[in-house]
């Protein structure tokens, strides 16, 4: 079939990949749109196309709705977002932002702390206003993690509710990853490692693994006894691929932590937090759930993370347990405040203010 002839589209849907392929005729010259408005199916879909790579293949995220399909034919693979259609804010990877330096301008010139949290918060502040004990940094940052526990098991916070479906589909999707353990004979275990290589280098070999912060020239031993290292690896990849330009800031600029094992933690410790790789998320009441219904809002709850935790790891002047605290005190606090879209993730960590940030 020629390109004169049209795109013959054929589809395989994540998890049934063992399945014949269904297939759908676009017309010449098709574009990821056509696919998307020819798709026979109701909802919301994400679509990744095969491609060759060195001698194996990848799949490649496709996002720009006016990129042209390749000529003759395309195998697809479908990943399910949501069983309706639904309208969300641009994301992010739409938009060309110089996302670094307004998270730099943040954390170098902390601002007021919110006055809206309510119930321990309001406690916590009438024991600070009596002046009768003397209140540690030490005991702020354990009083941060009563609050945010508080709110997880004795729903303290206002307006906490369980996870939409929506919510909950991509929770349990990453809550998959958390459990999976890495494996170098995974073809799309594989497949992601080497986007995160060429999201940061391309194909350069003048690099090796250890540059990007991993203990060896072989990632896959460390991948597979880190608690949910695949999720982790999804999240550091969309990191390095969509704010690819802070990535590349972060990485010369700090020889002092291991990039790479930073960015693993980083996720380990977000997806404890949100009991993930146990699935009690679906038992919780939070004032947070609906951020999660965006299909990207844990990834950049990630990036979020790992921007606090690098801002963090320069205060603390060199200490990765320090700084790791700090970036769970952060975490808790932007949670509490309750952002429903990205937009408001982003609002709300440039409002937080931590105990080092003076």
């Amino acid at each position: 079939m020629g390109s004169s002839d049209g795109v013959l589209c054929r589809f395989v849907f994540c998890g049934a990949e063992d399945d014949e392929p269904s297939s759908v005729l676009l017309g010449p010259s098709a574009t990821v749109a056509a696919l998307r408005s020819a798709f026979p199916f109701e909802g919301k879909y994400h679509f990744r196309l095969q491609e060759p790579f060195g001698g194996g293949y990848v799949w490649r995220d496709l996002i720009d709705d006016t990129e042209a399909l390749p000529s003759g034919h395309a195998l697809v693979k479908v990943l399910q977002l949501a069983s309706s259609p639904q309208n969300y804010s641009v994301y992010s990877s739409q938009v060309d932002a110089p996302e670094f330096e307004q998270y730099q301008h943040f954390f170098r010139a902390a601002e007021a702390p919110s006055k809206t949290s309510r119930g321990l918060n309001s406690m916590w502040k009438s024991l600070k206003a009596t002046g009768k004990d003397h209140i540690t940094k030490t005991g702020a940052r354990v009083w941060e993690t009563v609050e945010f526990t508080a709110g997880r098991y004795f729903n303290s916070q206002s307006g906490a509710e369980k996870p939409t479906a929506a919510a909950l589909q991509n929770l349990t999707s990453a809550g998959v990853l958390c459990r999976t353990i890495f494996s170098s004979n995974n073809r799309e275990h594989m497949d992601v490692l080497r986007r995160l290589w060429v999201s940061v280098y391309g194909d350069s070999r003048a690099v090796s693994w250890p540059d990007l912060g991993f203990p060896s020239d072989d990632p896959a031993p460390v991948l597979q006894n880190t608690p949910s290292s695949l999720w982790s690896l999804h999240a550091l990849t969309f990191f390095a691929d969509v704010h690819r330009s802070a990535c590349l800031e972060m990485l010369p600029a700090r020889p002092t932590y291991a990039f790479g094992m930073v960015g693993l933690h980083v996720g380990a410790l977000l997806a404890d937090l949100l009991d993930l790789p146990t699935g009690r998320f679906v038992e919780r009441d939070e004032v947070y759930w609906r951020l999660f219904e965006d299909p990207i809002g844990l990834r950049e709850l990630f990036c979020v993370s790992f921007h606090a935790y690098d801002a963090f790891h320069c205060q603390a002047q060199g200490s990765f347990q320090s700084a790791m605290e700090q970036t769970k005190e952060f975490l808790c606090q932007v949670l509490l405040r309750g952002p429903k879209t990205i937009e408001e993730l982003v609002h709300h960590a440039h409002q937080v203010r931590t105990v080092v940030l003076h």
